[in-house]
């Protein structure tokens, strides 16, 4: 996804969206980092700390719509929202303003390659955010103090938003399956 060099102290962050990095990036360093870049970490950037944050894969998904409907004003609707996530003609690179494209920028799995999760020294998880992302102040020498949540959305579970019995239910599952395999999230089951 979108690649940090942070300052004062230096680390990289990978950040996969909707895993609370906007808190990391304006909150705790204070907007002082070089970037983004996309879908890779600059050869120079390697020799530092780099982390990433990763959440369950459906709970990211409603996340992400509940911003793009909530902030970013998309009013297509769920199932619409589940369409653009899942058209592969749809490419997930940089937006410039395009909806669409940005969906898919927020929605792919967090295991693509593209968003360089393989690279991270410590990979944190939103369930356990402040306990993690502790880990990560004390390995690079920051501070630890409060951790002001910005862009954090509340709303609907995906259990809301995407009943067992809906048409898009093993769709979405299987888009997933990366992540529920490599990050050991637990694979939702269909009850109907």
């Amino acid at each position: 996804m979108s690649n940090f060099l942070l300052s004062d102290p230096d680390a990289v962050f990978i950040h996969i969206p909707k895993t609370g990095g906007s808190t990391i990036r304006v909150g705790l360093w204070e907007r002082k980092y070089t970037g983004p870049i996309f879908g890779e970490i600059p050869a120079d950037w390697k020799r530092h700390y780099k982390f990433a944050f990763v959440r369950h894969p459906l709970e990211r998904l409603a996340s992400a719509y509940r911003d793009f409907r909530d902030i970013r004003r998309f009013d297509g609707g769920f199932h619409k929202f589940l369409d653009i996530v899942l058209d592969e003609n749809i490419p997930y690179g940089r937006a410039g303003g395009n909806v669409e494209i940005s969906v898919r920028h927020h929605t792919i799995p967090q295991t693509h390659p593209y968003n360089c999760l393989e690279e991270a020294d410590f990979v944190g998880r939103y369930e356990n955010y402040e306990k993690d992302l502790n880990k990560v102040l004390e390995a690079v020498g920051k501070e630890a103090g409060d951790f002001p949540r910005i862009r954090h959305t509340k709303g609907e579970s995906f259990q809301d938003l995407l009943e067992s019995s809906d048409r898009a239910w093993c769709r979405i599952i299987d888009y997933y399956q990366s992540d529920f395999d490599f990050l050991g999230y637990e694979r939702p089951v269909q009850t109907s």
